[in-house]
């Protein structure tokens, strides 16, 4: 029987995240955000600091996961950072101690496919199962 992410992390107050299921924009940029991960955290930070038109980190913390492309369905985690600044072009974070443990470690089921990236936590959160937790955190 599968974990829910849950059982590990009960978040109390889902609708005070946004998750950002953070993917290769095939239109945008040509890099992959678990590429970024790797090769520079800072980078990994700019996908959270990246802000569209609309608002769309319109809630106090993001719980961020990228795309773990070698395998279907598989998202790694990558933090929960908490906005602290919203501007035109952008978005001020910081990461929170909340699961810092698991950064880069947990791996998350999920069969999401929808464009939009950055949507309600409250929406996936009872689904999240735990596919693997990793001994050390993801490196290539």
């Amino acid at each position: 029987m599968a974990t829910l992410l849950k059982e590990i992390w009960p978040c109390h107050n889902p609708e005070n995240y946004k998750v950002h299921f953070a993917r290769r924009n095939p239109r945008g940029r040509k890099v992959n955000p678990l590429d970024d991960w790797v090769e520079d955290r800072a980078k990994w930070i700019g996908w959270q600091e990246s802000r569209p038109e609309r608002d769309q980190f319109n809630r106090p913390c993001i719980f961020s996961l990228m795309q773990f492309y070698h395998e279907e369905d598989i998202w790694l985690f990558g933090g929960i950072f908490r906005v602290t600044a919203r501007f035109a072009d952008r978005y001020e974070v910081e990461l929170t101690e909340e699961l810092e443990d698991s950064i880069g470690r947990l791996k998350i089921r999920s069969s999401y496919r929808s464009r939009t990236v950055r949507v309600k936590l409250e929406n996936h959160y009872e689904k999240f199962t735990v596919s693997e937790v990793l001994g050390e955190p993801y490196s290539g």
